[in-house]
């Protein structure tokens, strides 16, 4: 920045202070007033040396400080004094800097989370061949992005009044008396769900087509209020056109963090803290080579310049994907790192970074998931752009993730982006792969993985180009060096017991968290955790290959890895923070395995498990390689084929269970501790994330960061809104949190609709939350309906009997506006429950299943909203 900004930032600053204290107080802090009035002259300075400038060096153009030098009143004849010209020099400089700046960040943000909008808006500026003032009128979407910004994010957050006459009451019945200070504050006064519907939502559409035009009066102040609104309005209107429309022209934009939800922080005024984007031009550029240094070249170890040489001659592939939870990611590395042994040479990237850049001169291998039927963060804006209907000369495949619990919305990306591909002109190089990580999840894609390179070999002649091992693992004896994996940090205030686990219920555990500095949430979001795996495991695998808990090992791999590469690492650290060692082995691992076998007999037994036993002794039991490896220990695998075995550890979501109304930068997460016999009769299996949170401690630091739910997961904006939630076992989580919201409200004397919860558990014992419960209850907060299964004295055995007792009052709340909610696990508590609302809206409308399932359906679209686990 400009010494002028640090200046400027620091002046306003200090005045702001400076007019909070008394004035006795600025006379005493002489350093303090000495620094001002020197970042004042600096200001002043500044201006006056441009005046002179211009009027020892004068020109034609005809820019404002021009206007200000020689225009003349036409009454008077003055003209403006150089002093005045500072002035006005001054406000021109400083206002808007901070204002303007905010609009255009939270507007870039926004067109970022709303792809179609993206899309849209650069439609719209590629209909002029360059963007000028005159043609900034033209740019009706535009305008109204930054309309629906300013309403979302007025970055001067309100203003101030003062009554002018006493014993005014205003709704609801608060008083105030003459000269009382009233501060409006805009953030509210935009959100009036009279005035706006869906209020939090970002939609330009709303300000177009008279929408704004016909606002109520003062439904939209961001410019300030009255005498003292923004005299530079038109002036940063035009500024921001300008810059929205020649960003949008020339560059495509995506998240540098595509997971980032807005965080807001505060200097003069307020701006998104955190927020990181990439540019990338939208013309296509010529590449240059970085690598014309022979010098530099020749300092290279000979085995990394011969295999740089070879992969010089590798053809070009591009492998893209969409991924939140880092399965699809971890499928597009290993594809990467082995396809140098085929004859490509393949780089990989988001779906995102990829959208109006499609090469045509190699293949383009897809792998993405859906995300509750939509796109993953890092794939929206590439389906926007597919929307578009684009032309595309490209040769592609395809390999989709899902779970097949998700019925409705299993493979519906993947499925999505195919036929969109295959409309704008694309080629299958192969059919579209699946991968149900309800099933054998990673055996599919190594399938898909294999029949994809036989297809893309025929192209190379059929030969290795690189035939050397893409890993190398070696186990060495150095001082440690530990691999990273960064994210936001975390700290644990608290990790307490809430259930003692017994012969039905597992232990069930409360934690409180403190997020990472500046993040925040809504409630029924979720806090994204990197685990470490259980140490009990790890040890069982450096038992296994006979490596002790010092053991160091350095990884040299010639393509893209998520291993920490070159340096010696720690066996131990490896095992616990990099891999999945708990993920059932695929069948193609499985035949691994069997090969390696010296026991005939464990062998044949290993050849038949790859066969049709795989899915009931191996998938349903979730066996790992590592039980595999205990079972039958004439199988002779080493360490590095192990490990290369293995994907990388996944990001785990949980539920927050707490609202910010409660603490805005703590959560509070509740988990079952899975820690349950193997069914594959090889030791304990043990939940891996939900293991590691229940064995932090007080202090402890942990790998976080906030992840939002579905928009609609959330508790409605208007208080009054009557909300049903239905739940079991800890799917109780994102409840609690809604109800302590309501709860706050209620005391805040808001008022609050009915708030009912239907809860189902196995007994009294794990009844979560009872006393709070019970003390939300009491304050009228929320009914609770409350069944047991495993208490013979209650015939009502689960939430979808209390549903279907109570379908009247369901059909009344339904018509009175009420939003339905569902948390728990997908196979009991999702299906049941769907099954129960398609049969009261089968009685209620006397029509047929099928039908009933269309009703449903629709009002999912925003009335009922789901979140089941498996």
């Amino acid at each position: 920045m400009h010494r002028f900004v640090e200046a400027m930032i620091n002046v306003l600053m200090e005045s702001g202070r400076r007019s909070q204290r008394f004035s006795l107080q600025n006379t005493l802090m002489v350093t303090t007033t000495r620094w001002y009035n020197n970042e004042i002259a600096y200001l002043h300075n500044l201006c006056d040396e441009i005046v002179k400038e211009r009027r020892e060096n004068p020109n034609n153009v005809k820019d404002l400080l021009n206007r200000m030098i020689h225009g003349k009143d036409p009454d008077s004849g003055y003209q403006l004094s150089d002093e005045n010209i500072r002035y006005q020099m001054l406000t021109f400089l400083v206002a808007g800097h901070e204002t303007t700046s905010g609009l255009l960040s939270f507007a870039l943000y926004y067109l970022l989370k709303n792809p179609h909008t993206l899309q849209k808006a650069q439609a719209e500026v590629d209909q002029t061949d360059e963007i000028k003032v005159d043609t900034l009128s033209k740019l009706k979407y535009i305008d109204a992005i930054l309309k629906e910004t300013l309403r979302l994010q007025p970055t001067a957050p309100g203003f101030i009044l003062q009554s002018k006459e006493d014993h005014v009451i205003l709704p609801d019945g608060y008083e105030i008396q003459k000269d009382d200070t009233i501060i409006v504050l805009l953030h509210k006064l935009h959100r009036d769900p009279k005035i706006w519907d869906r209020p939090e939502e970002f939609i330009p559409e709303r300000m177009l087509n008279a929408g704004y035009e016909n606002l109520p009066p003062n439904a939209w102040k961001p410019f300030g209020n009255g005498q003292r609104a923004c005299i530079g309005r038109s002036f940063a209107w035009q500024e921001s056109l300008l810059t929205i429309a020649l960003i949008l022209k020339h560059f495509n934009l995506e998240f540098v963090d595509p997971s980032y939800n807005l965080r807001i922080k505060q200097t003069l005024t307020i701006k998104p803290e955190g927020f990181k984007i990439r540019v990338r031009s939208r013309q296509q550029v010529n590449i240059i080579s970085l690598e014309k240094n022979i010098k530099q070249l020749e300092k290279m170890p000979e085995k990394q310049l011969n295999q740089k040489n070879e992969t010089r001659n590798l053809r070009p592939m591009a492998i893209l994907f969409g991924s939140n939870s880092g399965s699809c990611q971890s499928f597009a590395e290993t594809l990467a790192s082995e396809a140098p042994l085929y004859g490509y040479n393949a780089t990989v990237a988001t779906l995102d970074s990829a959208f109006g850049s499609l090469p045509i001169d190699q293949p383009i291998i897809i792998i993405t998931a859906s995300y509750e039927g939509k796109p993953c963060d890092n794939a929206k804006q590439f389906v926007a752009y597919l929307e578009s209907k684009p032309t595309l000369d490209i040769n592609y495949a395809i390999f989709g993730a899902g779970h097949h619990d998700w019925v409705k919305t299993y493979q519906k990306i993947p499925l999505y982006i195919d036929q969109l591909l295959e409309n704008a002109g694309g080629k299958r190089i192969i059919e579209r792969g699946e991968g149900d990580a309800g099933g054998d999840f990673y055996g599919a894609f190594e399938n898909w993985k294999e029949n994809l390179f036989q297809i893309l070999r025929k192209d190379t002649g059929e030969e290795n180009i690189i035939s050397e091992e893409k890993l190398s693992i070696e186990i060495v004896n150095s001082k440690r060096n530990f691999g990273q994996i960064t994210m936001d940090i975390g700290i644990v205030l608290e990790n307490k017991i809430l259930v003692q686990a017994n012969n039905i219920i597992p232990t069930i555990k409360h934690l409180e968290i403190k997020l990472p500095k500046g993040q925040t949430y809504h409630t029924g979001d979720y806090l994204a955790i990197l685990p470490s795996n259980p140490i009990e495991i790890v040890y069982r695998v450096l038992k296994r290959f006979n490596l002790a808990t010092d053991t160091q090992v350095r990884i040299l791999s010639s393509t893209s890895t998520f291993f920490p590469t070159n340096n010696p690492t720690s066996a131990f650290d490896i095992l616990s923070g990099y891999v999945e060692l708990s993920q059932p082995i695929s069948k193609k691992q499985v035949e691994i395995l069997a090969t390696l076998c010296k026991n005939e007999k464990e062998q044949k037994q290993l050849h038949n498990l790859s066969g049709n036993l795989y899915e009931t002794e191996v998938l349903n039991k979730r066996t790992s390689i590592l039980d595999m490896l205990e079972l039958y220990p004439s199988c002779e695998l080493s360490f590095a084929q192990y490990l290369r075995m293995l994907p990388s550890l996944r990001v785990r979501q949980y539920s927050i269970s707490s609202t910010p109304l409660w603490n805005s930068e703590v959560v509070t997460l509740t988990v079952d501790i899975l820690n349950t016999p193997s069914l594959s009769g090889s030791g304990q299996y043990l939940g891996v994330a939900s293991n590691y949170l229940g064995n932090l401690k007080e202090g402890d630091r942990i790998s976080c960061t906030i992840r939002a739910s579905n928009a609609r997961f959330h508790p409605p904006e208007d208080t009054k809104i009557p909300i049903v939630m239905i739940a079991a076992g800890t799917g109780i989580a994102p409840f609690r949190g809604f109800i302590q919201e309501r709860a706050a409200q209620l005391v805040c004397g808001r008022k609050v609709g009915p708030t009912i919860l239907y809860y189902g558990c196995r007994s009294q014992d794990d009844n979560l939350y009872f006393d709070e419960l019970d003390q939300w209850s009491k304050l009228g907060a929320v009914k609770l309906r409350i069944v047991f299964s495993r208490q013979s004295n209650n015939e009502k055995k689960y939430v979808q009997d209390l549903l279907w007792e109570d379908r009247n009052e369901i059909k009344n709340l339904f018509c009175n506006g009420a939003r339905f909610y569902t948390c728990g696990s997908a196979k009991k508590v999702g299906a049941s429950v769907k099954t129960c609302f398609i049969k009261i809206i089968q009685d209620v409308k006397q029509c047929d299943e099928g039908e009933a399932a269309k009703i449903l359906e629709e009002i999912s679209q925003d009335r009922y909203s789901v979140d089941v686990f498996t």
